[in-house]
């Protein structure tokens, strides 16, 4: 009974020496991830201008002005397959006549007096795949809401889309943007100049 325990027992330790002593192999895995670069008319920041030249007999006998529309195009060309988002920043936010976040602030005149406010719609929208396919016409998203065309809401992000939580991959993005503003009554009986002072910022973003 003694000899057969101490031949397990070298068995079991022999055993154990041919585990140790096997060899191994690492698997590594590595790569890089480089996201797209986008630009703006080849630049990385550039300015849209809307110009309203204003009268004061163009104001209705009573109420605020609610001028036309004017429209600028956007153009965004990425590198690579990417989707396309921007959100809205307004830096006349302190101004905005009739709050709301569709609205964005004009300025003030008479020290402390509020101009107005102005509206940006988002239309138009198309996407290619590259530089050589035909443009296709989408829609536009905010990610709850999707048309044709939508005001641009400042507190969610505006998309080139298929349904409201569908965007659309490609590499060159375009769209319309109309500005419209609705100027106070009280311009017309302002003491001195007004100057219509709008200033907003769209920051793009965009991901693989």
């Amino acid at each position: 009974m003694f000899k057969k325990t101490i031949i397990a027992l070298s068995l079991i330790t022999f055993s154990g020496a041919t585990l140790a002593a096997a060899p191994v192999a690492n698997l590594k895995v590595t790569g890089s991830i480089t996201p797209p670069t986008c630009t703006i008319k080849g630049q990385n920041e550039v300015d849209l201008e809307y110009v309203f030249d204003v009268s004061p007999g163009m104001f209705p006998v009573s109420g605020n002005l609610l001028l036309d529309a004017k429209t600028n195009n956007i153009e965004v060309v990425c590198d690579a397959s990417t989707y396309l988002t921007f959100s809205s920043t307004d830096n006349r936010a302190s101004s905005v006549l009739t709050a709301g976040v569709y609205n964005f602030g004009l300025g003030l005149f008479d020290t402390d007096k509020k101009v107005g406010f102005y509206t940006i719609t988002m239309k138009n929208a198309t996407v290619k795949q590259d530089a050589s396919s035909a443009a296709q016409t989408v829609g536009v998203s905010n990610g709850t809401s999707y048309a044709t065309s939508l005001s641009v809401d400042k507190t969610k992000k505006m998309a080139w889309a298929t349904a409201a939580s569908t965007l659309r991959a490609g590499q060159i993005f375009s769209a319309d943007l109309d500005v419209r503003p609705t100027l106070s009554s009280e311009l017309k009986t302002s003491s001195g100049d007004a100057n219509l002072d709008g200033y907003a910022t769209l920051a793009f973003a965009f991901s693989l």
